[in-house]
């Protein structure tokens, strides 16, 4: 929906009005209506448009019919409409983080008490108070409408990730790109669950699953590169993720001001070839330039 910012943009909807450029072509959305009547669509981001678009909205929503730009009315009442927006995504993220943490709380007492129904901690819902004295204003101050919102039947909360989901985030992930190494260069990845914790430590709340994928790219993907690059891989190789360096972080009290001890370092990912006996032995890739080196190296 960030196609349909400004005013004018109404007529890729519904097609110009008569008399105008494009008017035979008719509009993107009554267009694919009228062939499929009964289909699903999807608003992806729809506070990015421009109000009156919302306006065009208010009569599929309520009546399930839609009038385009040559006067004729497509019937879509079997259609099914749906809609994205981050609108209040930072308030739903602090709250559902609150909750996660009243959660992990109760559920440690549930643990002491050897009571049974622990898994029901990870299995929070938003309070109907705090969706109407908190994300109601605010959809209402960012629409301005209350037709429109009346018009929405639902709205599904999407909470941030627990650590578990975070796991199966990286999991999918990392077999992305096995299997794509498999496909290509004949090359097995493996990895435990260890290197599945420390990526899942990228997640950013306000990136969301985005942030995920950027960190499997940035710390495994570019070592597969920077390997290959450097004819460090021979086919049919088998690889393997490891961690280097603890993720435990030692406690110490504010008193503890002893020489040796230092703040450990944060876990990094290495990769390892694994030899045919189950040995396994480091590759050692060379870092890219700096980009001040580049001259002298040239």
């Amino acid at each position: 929906m960030s196609e349909f910012q400004e005013r004018h943009e109404v007529a890729k909807f519904i097609g110009s009005p008569p008399g105008y450029v494009g008017h035979e072509e008719g509009g993107q959305l009554t267009k694919k209506l009228r062939q499929c009547p009964n289909a699903v669509v999807l608003f992806d981001e729809v506070d990015k448009a421009h109000p009156d678009v919302l306006t065009i909205m208010l009569q599929l929503f309520d009546e399930g019919r839609l009038t385009d730009g040559k006067g004729k009315t497509i019937d879509c009442k079997d259609a099914i409409f749906i809609m994205t927006s981050n609108v209040a995504s930072d308030e739903i993220a602090q709250h559902a983080l609150q909750l996660r943490q009243e959660a992990a709380e109760m559920s440690k007492k549930r643990i002491a008490e050897n009571l049974d129904d622990v898994q029901m901690s990870s299995k929070i819902t938003i309070s109907k108070q705090f969706k109407e004295k908190v994300i109601r204003p605010i959809l209402k101050a960012h629409f301005r409408r209350d037709e429109f919102l009346g018009r929405i039947n639902e709205i599904v909360y999407f909470l941030p990730f627990c650590h578990s989901e975070l796991i199966q985030l990286v999991n999918k992930e990392l077999n992305f790109w096995a299997k794509k190494a498999k496909a290509r260069h004949n090359i097995t990845l493996l990895w435990d669950r260890e290197v599945m914790d420390v990526l899942a430590d990228g997640y950013n709340l306000h990136y969301g699953a985005r942030s995920i994928k950027h960190e499997v790219e940035r710390r495994v993907v570019n070592q597969l590169a920077a390997a290959h690059e450097q004819d460090l891989l021979p086919p049919g190789c088998t690889l393997r993720l490891a961690v280097e360096g603890s993720r435990a972080q030692p406690l110490r009290g504010p008193d503890d001001t002893s020489a040796g001890t230092q703040t450990p370092k944060a876990p990094t990912l290495r990769l390892e070839i694994v030899d045919k006996d189950s040995t396994a032995r480091r590759l050692d890739i060379q870092a890219p330039l700096h980009p001040e080196n580049i001259a002298h190296f040239l």
